[in-house]
């Protein structure tokens, strides 16, 4: 069986677009046909945007790393703990720290 190339993806700013543009890329299944996607953010964060937009048809399948990942799936691996807060359209410190925590859970995953 023939893997598909990893794609590491990070949530960036979780106050921004990020995750809504996600979500909708994601729902096309012609993306994981093309590669396997791994996103480095939260799955609480992904389930408030998911609720928030309504998109009922979607769902990451959660890994601990990019080895984890699963072909034809959309992965995501948790780099926040469940205290991170979602404030739409205002950056704050907690987004500037979880934008930095899903870039070094990428590089360190990406590096080894």
């Amino acid at each position: 069986m023939e893997h598909k190339i990893k794609i590491g993806i990070t949530q960036g700013d979780i106050n921004g677009t990020s995750y809504e543009i996600m979500l909708k890329t994601f729902q096309e299944q012609r993306f994981n046909e093309i590669c396997t996607p791994i996103v480095y953010g939260s799955p609480k964060i992904a389930g408030y945007y998911r609720k928030t937009l309504n998109i009922n048809n979607f769902n990451f399948n959660q890994v601990t790393s990019a080895d984890d990942a699963q072909d034809r799936r959309t992965n995501l691996v948790n780099v926040l703990d469940d205290t991170a807060k979602v404030e739409l359209g205002h950056g704050t410190t907690m987004s500037g720290e979880a934008a930095v925590a899903s870039l070094k859970a990428a590089v360190a995953d990406f590096s080894a």
